[in-house]
């Protein structure tokens, strides 16, 4: 990925919207559809559906929180939810997602008809010590009621992670397979 992350960040108004300062590097974010997250480009609900392989140059001793958001929950221009909590890990080791504490399954992109591109922000911080995420619900993927008004920047606050060290994104609007997500939620779960 040759653009520059800073330059990224802000041209999508994550910078300063969402967070105050943009990720270091960029992570690599893999989905088992083989398709790469770049920096922006397009990628479809379809492709995404599977929790995606997420890399970055992780110090082995260290430990690491992943957070994946839509800030464009229901749509851009009205983002009422914003934001909206797709994915959290913490208390990672090293590069070793799998073996992080999952706070938030893994939910699969459903930007509605109509409501044109969603950002997904994939953002990753070292902690400074193994945090103790107790008071954190642990979110499964048929509830999405706790992933409404989530805030990065607050999170980030109270659990000390400070700035991200690595991060990424794509966009993705509705196609079809956006109904075969959705109709796997009770109807009083809607956001």
């Amino acid at each position: 990925m040759e653009a520059d992350i800073n330059q990224m960040f802000k041209e999508h108004d994550i910078v300063p919207v969402l967070i105050d300062r943009a990720p270091l590097v960029f992570a690599k974010v893999v989905y088992r559809s083989k398709k790469l997250v770049d920096a922006g480009k397009e990628l479809s609900p379809a492709e995404v559906r599977i929790e995606p392989k997420v890399e970055w140059c992780a110090d082995p001793i260290l430990f690491y929180t992943l957070i994946m958001i839509d800030p464009d929950s229901p749509s851009r221009t009205e983002p009422l939810n914003r934001e909206f909590a797709h994915w959290i890990v913490g208390n990672i080791p090293g590069k070793h997602v799998e073996q992080g504490e999952v706070l938030f399954e893994y939910l699969p992109t459903f930007p509605r008809s109509g409501t044109g591109f969603h950002r997904y922000i994939f953002l990753l911080y070292q902690q400074y010590c193994r945090n103790d995420y107790s008071e954190v619900p642990r979110v499964s993927r048929k509830n999405r009621t706790p992933r409404l008004c989530f805030s990065t920047r607050d999170f980030a606050r109270r659990y000390s992670l400070g700035h991200p060290i690595a991060g990424n994104f794509f966009i993705a609007q509705f196609d079809e397979y956006v109904p075969v997500i959705l109709a796997q939620f009770p109807a009083s779960n809607e956001y």
